[in-house]
């Protein structure tokens, strides 16, 4: 079955991928010295773009900026010009064609974003993405290219080819996807007990099961081409072309603390002055398998580690708070946010600093005047320049370590319902469809798991006051509870609740 045939036939599930953000991809190259274009007035194609949401989403945000998507499927982009004419978005342009046969128009583009594209398709193809990055990328425009990586995909090649051979050749996607699904449960029933191999698949199995899509199966793993590379021959394309590596997209799996505290000291060393090869050598101590890889244009020199003193010009978007209400005896803090890990500091600014970061979350906070409230918070008599020079190398650690965000103008979007709240158009339209996933304004894909919140996300046209938003959904509330009279102070504090809980969730947009 060709590429084009299949996706056209088997629908892939729609997404966003904050990683993959202008804002991020921003921030991180001005880490490493590319002075990347802000998102508010790029011009970004993505290829292989789907039905373009993740573009809807950039398109949306930033009205002063120019997108461009292409991919092979006529009906995903069918999909996508539908939503981009229902939102009125003239500054996206999305195109069914393949990209062999497609030249983008003048000027080019800061950004190129290839996301589940590259090692899907065949040599012919990843080459003129590689000449397109060449020929239509800015001076300090960067390119983010993800692909399934070596050493990592050694073992899940080897669940690949149990599955391939099980599905057998029907051309029946649904007959292949049935046949897959058995074959993960027969497999998981009959491997032997106490065998190296066993083992190995087992752990293969359960991580596929844990995030299996019938869809996302059919495509990524039954897929006739998937070609996993290593960083080092990835690079050697890329350099080949003209283009230089600066980082990666989830930075934080750049961190040393992923390897053995024995071996950090080289991998430190070789990080200097050869940040491919560190990088290398962790993919082998990691057992990587899929990597998200910024390039940047060979002349624009990026730099090997990131400066500390580009913070200053980014935005904090962080989640921790403070584990206790006092300092302990060495008049440290220890901030940690749920479902990851902490930082401790006995530096009084900077625990003012994440004070008042976590409860803004997940708002952007330029450091600039977050760092003046700080310091008139802790009653700092130190020099703001010593502060300041704190704080950018406080920050980048724990950007390094994953636990804050930061960025380069990101979308902005409501901190609070306010009095007639207006829900994302996008995701309005989504959940009027009776979707269960819509995107958020951040981006991010959010869970709608009920009737009501999706009934009143589709109700948030900023024209609806309280009263009006309760009066439309008291057949839906009455439905629920029985007894309309007795809930209706349940229906409000619910409804206060959703909405609170939608803006914290970056659904809701900022009004003047």
């Amino acid at each position: 079955m060709s590429q084009a045939f299949s996706y056209d036939a088997v629908e892939y599930p729609a997404h966003v991928y904050p990683q993959l953000h202008p804002s991020r991809l921003a921030a991180i190259a001005r880490l490493h010295g590319v002075e990347a274009a802000s998102p508010t007035g790029c011009r970004l194609l993505e290829v292989g773009c789907g039905d373009g949401l993740q573009l809807l989403t950039l398109a949306l945000a930033y009205p002063g900026a120019r997108f461009v998507g292409i991919d092979l499927s006529a009906t995903a982009i069918a999909r996508g010009e539908a939503l981009r004419q229902a939102l009125g978005l003239d500054n996206l342009q999305l195109v069914a064609g393949d990209l062999l046969a497609w030249s983008p128009a003048p000027p080019g583009f800061d950004y190129v974003i290839a996301h589940g594209f590259y090692s899907w398709v065949p040599e012919a193809v990843r080459q003129r993405l590689l000449e397109v990055c060449r020929d239509h990328l800015a001076p300090a425009g960067i390119a983010c290219i993800s692909y399934n990586a070596l050493p990592g995909c050694h073992l899940r090649r080897m669940l690949w080819d149990v599955l391939k051979f099980h599905a057998g050749a029907s051309p029946d996607p649904a007959t292949r996807i049935a046949r897959a699904q058995e074959c993960l449960q027969l497999l998981q029933a009959g491997l032997p007990a106490d065998n190296r191999y066993s083992t190995a698949l087992a752990g293969e199995i359960e991580e596929l099961q844990d995030r299996l899509n019938p869809s996302v199966l059919f495509h990524d793993d039954l897929a006739e081409l998937n070609q996993p590379f290593t960083l080092d021959a990835f690079i050697r394309e890329a350099r080949a072309h003209g283009l230089e590596f600066v980082a990666e997209a989830s930075y934080h799996e750049m961190s040393l603390r992923n390897a053995g505290e024995a071996v950090r000291p080289l991998l430190e060393t070789l990080a200097a002055d050869d940040v491919v090869s560190k990088e290398q050598y962790l993919d082998y101590l990691t057992g990587r398998r899929f990597r998200q890889t910024l390039l940047c244009r060979g002349e624009a020199a990026p730099a090997p580690q990131p400066r500390a003193s580009e913070v200053e010009r980014l935005e904090l978007v962080s989640a921790l708070m403070p584990d206790a209400v006092t300092p302990d005896a060495q008049g440290a803090l220890r901030f940690s946010r749920p479902g990851s890990g902490g930082v401790r500091t006995d530096h009084p600014v900077m625990q003012a600093l994440l004070k008042l970061a976590g409860p803004r979350h997940p708002q952007p906070q330029p450091l600039p005047a977050l760092l003046d409230e700080a310091r008139a918070a802790a009653g700092s008599q130190q020099p703001r320049e010593a502060d300041l020079e704190t704080a950018c190398r406080f920050l980048l650690r724990a950007f390094e370590v994953g636990i804050v965000e930061l960025h380069c103008d990101a979308p902005r979007f409501a901190a609070d319902a306010g009095p007639r709240p207006l829900a994302s158009p996008l995701a309005r339209l989504q959940a009027q469809a009776g979707a269960s996933l819509v995107a958020s304004l951040r981006p991010s894909m959010v869970s709608l798991d009920d009737a009501y919140s999706r009934a009143l996300l589709a109700l948030l046209d900023g024209q609806r006051d309280r009263a009006a938003l309760l009066d439309a959904l008291r057949p839906l509330l009455e439905a629920n509870t029985g007894d309309g009279r007795k809930a209706q102070s349940q229906h409000a504090q619910e409804l206060e609740t959703t909405l609170q809980g939608m803006a914290s969730l970056g659904l809701l947009c900022a009004t003047a």
